[in-house]
Order: structure tokens, then sequence, then C-alpha cells
């Protein structure tokens, strides 16, 4: 145990370093810091876009669905991933030129333009803000499993520190820091997912053996509806129908769009990403499936993934795949606090936007740490979390957006109503207030959210007023 602490010690040391190094290579301006001067090349947007996606909720939400409901899990967010890819490329190549043309920072700052209207830019940032803190704060919530499984330190401690590392190292370099971290993050993630998956596999047998045993004891894991029939059609429809409308508006991935050094990057990205994708997510889905065919039991599904390393894989196997899984929530909590930081010191217009983004950043810390304690339901798992607050909350402004990029006469007025009337639906459907017909709740936010602004620019337009 003396030896692994040592390690992760290392490990967080050497981000802080790099965090050292970027700060003597960026500049203290507003280009500089947030988005590395939009010079990132193909290669490395490709990498950032892996580390900022790839979360707590890849490594240890994917292995807790997959434990209690099956592979459903991977046929969704394969196939998700897939349209997603497409998505993307839309937003995003428009979302490049723009930002380039107009220097924009962030998402708010594009609507606040395109629609001419400061409430529109106000709105969007205030609810990407607060629909980011859940996934901020689960991304503790793995920290804390994950150091404590390897060292027995408690869950609120671990959790803590997992955010301060970050904060720490994004602070001193920004953005130019959050991508080099991601390089090597992103190398020690994915090397950690194929170890987890091989050698879990070996010490149950070999793959054949792991899923035959997994069959026998829990066949409804390889059907659709799977486990307790969770995936039902309705609810499967929906969730790939989420990943085509959500993951674009991630703030995250957002500026990521901004600081590539042309759009062609995207489109390279947008190729491979689904590719890579594929091939990673059935490894902790497997590792969750596979559970079933052992002996062992699960309190909490989001710890499967380290229960079954432990077991079944050589210990040094089980040190790596835990960096694996560090590095993944990490490069996901740097990118989180950037993008929150940048939009409340941006389109606030405070002065001094990078200095107040630093101040900001350690704020965010601590109110996240709050927030994991006080104001989640940590018993839920990860993907239950964010599915019933971040998803829903970010896929209801796809359709604003949409609209801004490619039908520009589209009315503030119906850009406002919609945010207000989707964001507001999104309770109303998870308090079982509005029904759902056995959708997501997104996916009923998202109808009411694209038929106000269809129906308020259309009322606009046939008022004759004027208005854009």
């Amino acid at each position: 145990m003396e030896v692994t602490l040592l390690l992760i010690g290392g490990y967080f040391l050497l981000m802080v370093l790099i965090g050292i190094y970027s700060n003597r290579i960026t500049k203290s301006t507003t280009e500089d810091y947030f988005l590395a001067s939009r010079k990132i090349n193909s290669l490395l947007i490709f990498i950032s876009f892996l580390a900022t996606n790839l979360s707590s909720y890849f490594f240890l939400g994917f292995a807790g669905v997959g434990y209690k409901y099956g592979w459903g899990q991977y046929a969704m967010m394969t196939l998700g991933m897939s349209i997603f890819a497409f998505t993307f490329y839309i937003i995003g190549k428009k979302v490049s030129i723009l930002g380039e043309e107009h220097k924009f920072v962030t998402p708010s700052e594009l609507l606040e333009w395109r629609y001419n209207s400061r409430l529109v830019g106000l709105l969007t940032m205030f609810f990407l803000v607060i629909y980011t803190l859940p996934y901020l704060a689960v991304q503790g919530i793995g920290g804390g499993i994950i150091l404590n499984s390897v060292s027995g330190m408690p869950v609120k401690e671990g959790a803590l520190l997992v955010l301060l590392v970050p904060m720490i190292y994004l602070i001193l370099g920004g953005m130019r820091c959050s991508v080099l971290t991601d390089i090597v993050q992103t190398t020690v993630m994915v090397v950690g997912c194929l170890f987890a998956v091989y050698f879990v596999a070996q010490g149950l047998g070999g793959f054949e053996v792991a899923g035959l045993n997994a069959y026998a004891a829990s066949p409804e894991l390889f059907t659709r509806p799977g486990g307790e029939g969770y995936f039902t059609l309705n609810l499967w429809f929906s969730l790939i129908l989420l990943w085509f409308f959500l993951c674009s508006m991630y703030p995250h991935m957002f500026t990521r769009v901004y600081s590539a050094k042309r759009h062609m990057a995207l489109k390279t990205t947008m190729i491979l990403y689904p590719v890579i994708l594929g091939i990673l997510y059935f490894c902790p889905v497997a590792v969750g499936v596979w559970a079933h065919g052992t002996n062992i039991y699960v309190s909490n599904p989001d710890q499967v993934l380290p229960i079954m390393v432990k077991t079944y894989a050589p210990e040094w196997v089980y040190v790596i795949v835990m960096f694996g899984a560090l590095a993944a929530l990490m490069s996901t909590a740097d990118s989180q606090l950037l993008a929150m930081s940048t939009m409340l010191s941006r389109d606030l217009k405070l002065k001094s936007d990078v200095k107040m983004s630093r101040v900001i950043t350690v704020g965010l810390v601590i109110l996240t740490f709050a927030f994991l304690f006080w104001g989640i339901d940590q018993k839920s798992g990860i993907f239950d979390i964010l599915l019933s607050t971040t998803f829903s909350g970010y896929s209801v402004l796809f359709p604003v957006f949409l609209a801004a990029l490619y039908f520009p006469k589209t009315s503030s007025k119906a850009a406002i109503m919609a945010i207000i009337m989707g964001e507001g639906s999104v309770f109303l459907f998870k308090w079982n207030i509005l029904p759902r017909f056995g959708f997501g709740d997104f996916t009923g936010a998202l109808f009411v959210a694209s038929f106000t602004l269809i129906v308020v620019d259309y009322i606009v337009k046939l008022s004759g007023n004027g208005e854009r």
C-alpha cells in the first residue's frame, strides 16, 4: 500500500509539474490562457476530446451499468457515439469558423452575438454552469471510490484531493496545460482500460469462459431489455436520441472546438472517435457483466470494476487500472473547471478575466465539494446521477444552438422562451408532473424546447414587429 500511495503522489506531482511548465510558456492573455491561442493541431484535438469525454462515468459508471443492466449499455453507447460524431461535426465546424472570425471564447458569446440578446447569453451560461456542477461532482465521487479502494483513504478526503490537483495545474497553465496533461492521462487511461478487460478475462479463464459463466448466471443481461427490464424500447430510443443532441452541448468540449487550429481537425477527430470508443466502451461493460459469473458481491455497482480487477488480476495490473481510472476523471475535471471558470469570468464581463478565472476556479472546487456531500445522492449510480441532471439539462439547449448556426433569422424571444420552457420541463418530467410515456425525461424536455422555439418564432414573425 505504501508503494501505491507513493506512485499516486508521484502521479499527482507529475501533473503539477506539467502545470508549472505550462505556466512558463503560457501568456496571461484571453486567447492564450483560455484557448492556447487557437493553435491545437488535429492529433492533440483528438487526444483531448477523448480525455475530456471519458470520465469516471466511463470507467466506473459503464461497468456499474453493465453489472446492473447488461450489454444493452454497450450497444446503446456505441450507436449513440456514432450518431454524435456526425452531429458534433455539423455543430463544431460552424462553431470553429465563427469562433475564429469573431474571437468567441465561450458558447454563450456565440449565442449572444447571433441572437443579439444579452439575456440569451446569460441564460445559456447559467444553465451550462448549473448542469456542469453535478458532472464535476461525480468526478469527485469516482476519485473518492478509487482512492478508497487503493489506499483505504476516506471517500470524502479522496474526492477533495482529486478535485484539488486539477485545480492547481489548471490555474498554472490554463488550456495549454489541460491539453498537455491530456496526452499523459489519455495514455494511462487507455492502457488501464485495456489491461482491465484482458487480465480480468484471463483470471476468469478467458474471454469465452467469462462470457459463458455470466450468461449462465444472468442470461437477461445479454438481451436488450437487460437486467430489471431497464432498456425498454422507448428508453433505449431515448438514450440514443440523447447522444445525438447531448455531447455537442458539453461546454468543456465546446471550448476544445474553439481551440482547434482549423476546423478540418474536427473532421479527423469525428471519423476516429466512434471507432476508438467502440473498442474502449467494450472494456468496462464487459467487466461489469462478467461479475455475474463470479462469486463476488457488489453493494455499489460503481465499485464493480475495482473489485473485479483487484480479485482477478495481478496486483500490479490493479494499480495500473486504478491509475487509468484516476486519469479519466482528472482529465475531465480540469476541462470542466476551465469551461465553467471561463464562462463565469467572460460572460459576466469581469475585468481581468484570466485572473478572475483563476479565483473562480478555486471557488468552484469549494462549491462542488459542498454540493457533492450536501446536494447529491451518492447512493445513486454515476449513470443515474448524470442522466437525471446534467444530460437532460444540456440536451435541451441543442435546438437554440442549432437555430443560431443554421437558421440565423430565428427570434431572440423564441430562443429565450425555448430555454426557459425546456429547462423548466426537465424538472416537471423528472418529478412526474408531466407524463413521459416510457421515454426519458430529456426526450419530453427536448420536444418542449423545440416546439416552443418554432411556435414563438412563428408568432414573432407573424406579428411583424421587425425583430430578427
